[in-house]
């Protein structure tokens, strides 16, 4: 009787052990789960700034280009360059040797 009460005391003792162990293990996997979605955040978060970055560049040229389109000289540079128009009195050549 002694020899099954030492069984039994054995595997009482295995069972926490074995719990802890299972638990640990459990842990650890969710530790490297949350760690892998961290990197994925992080790195969306770098493609996020780089893109806010850029936008905000281009808001600035877009600032720019709006603060010029009040100013009359660039406006008739765009009328003259980009729709062939000219100013009242002024001579426009035309090359036709090509």
């Amino acid at each position: 009787m002694a020899s099954k009460q030492k069984r039994n005391t054995r595997r009482v003792e295995l069972l926490p052990t074995l719990l802890i162990v299972l638990l640990l293990a459990i842990v650890g996997w969710q530790l490297m789960t949350m760690n892998e979605k961290l990197g994925a955040a992080r790195a969306e978060q770098e493609q996020l700034a780089e893109r806010i970055a850029r936008q905000e560049q281009e808001n600035r040229g877009l600032e720019a280009a709006l603060a010029r389109a009040e100013d009359p000289e660039y406006l008739q540079e765009l009328a003259r360059d980009q729709l062939s128009m000219v100013t009242p009195g002024q001579k426009d050549f035309y090359d036709v040797s090509n």
